[in-house]
């Protein structure tokens, strides 16, 4: 009997009993947004709103457009400098594209270390399993390439999808007209199943490229198979882990507004510099525990879904419902 419940719980023994996972999860999130990227993009436009929300969005790009081009910008006018200048410039250069890359490489591993360890730990049948990290982290590196493309066309695809919903609100800065905000409205209701669509396929995907070993393409192939047969069940999962992601989010922004804002504002009035940056520092750190915790959870609860859908055809909870009112 498949019961959302059984599995989120289970997901939610191995984010809580294995918290070494949280290491993983810390860095995994770098690729998956705290879970899933789609989840930000959603929240945003549920928090500020369908438009506004996008146009915070849209901004964002642009201003990361802006910034790539004064980067390349200042590296030409850098050579009008003398030697010195230029090789101390390029050393940063250097020592941060190696920061970068080494980022890179761990947010991917510890990607592909949580779902290969969630994976163990679900499958095993000793109550106190221990997952080798040294192992997980040396398997980890065969799938490497693949689950950096793979995230790679997740984010190409999600950045398509929204720049073409997107495309009325450019239109709008020139010719401010209600038509384009209904276009963009029916473009973005029509843009979101795709949208989820090629998340919910690429994180199949990624699951039968560690778990069943399959390559690139065989990979894309066998999720998108998967997610035609499970369709419903995949957004049911995904409400689910956005409401849960919507309360835990904000859970952990009470709890810092009562512990940590009164400490901040005492520090702001007595103008004791030391409490400001302590009580910044322990804000920091709980957001990352708790970023980290629900990144194992979430990753850790698609995994047990792929696990459990591979094999055998479930009903989704509606499809259920409407049987038993047959």
């Amino acid at each position: 009997m498949f019961s959302y419940r059984t599995l989120l719980k289970q997901a939610w023994d191995i984010a809580w009993k294995h918290k070494y996972l949280w290491f993983f999860g810390l860095f995994a999130a770098l690729v998956s947004g705290g879970g899933s990227w789609e989840y930000q993009i959603f929240s945003q436009n549920f928090n500020q709103g369908l438009i506004n929300g996008s146009y915070s969005y849209l901004s964002q790009i642009l201003a990361f457009g802006e910034l790539f081009k004064n980067f390349f910008t200042g590296l030409i006018n850098l050579f009008n400098y003398n030697w010195y200048t230029i090789i101390n410039a390029l050393s940063v250069l250097l020592l941060s594209a190696i920061l970068l890359i080494f980022f890179i490489w761990l947010a991917i591993i510890s990607q592909i270390a949580l779902v290969n360890g969630s994976k163990k730990i679900a499958n095993s049948k000793k109550k106190d399993y221990s997952l080798n990290l040294h192992e997980t982290i040396t398997e980890s590196h065969g799938h490497f390439w693949s689950v950096l493309a793979l995230n790679f066309v997740n984010k190409i695809l999600l950045f398509f999808f929204f720049i073409v919903a997107s495309l009325p609100l450019l239109l709008m800065a020139v010719d401010n007209s209600t038509l384009f905000s209904y276009i963009y409205v029916i473009l973005f209701v029509i843009f979101v199943p795709f949208s989820l669509s090629a998340s919910f396929i690429i994180k199949y995907a990624i699951c039968y490229n560690i778990i069943e070993n399959e390559s690139f393409v065989s990979a894309i192939e066998k999720s998108w198979s998967l997610f035609k047969k499970n369709w419903l069940i995949s957004v049911e999962m995904a409400v689910g882990l956005f409401i849960i992601n919507f309360l835990t989010s904000g859970l952990i922004l009470i709890i810092i507004s009562l512990f940590l804002l009164p400490l901040l504002l005492l520090g702001l009035i007595f103008k004791l510099s030391w409490l400001v940056v302590l009580t910044m520092l322990m804000a920091i750190v709980t957001i990352a525990i708790f970023g980290s915790l629900l990144t194992t959870f979430q990753t850790a609860s698609w995994t047990n879904l792929f696990i459990r859908i591979k094999d055998k055809g479930f009903l989704a909870k509606l499809e259920r419902l409407f049987h038993r009112q047959k």
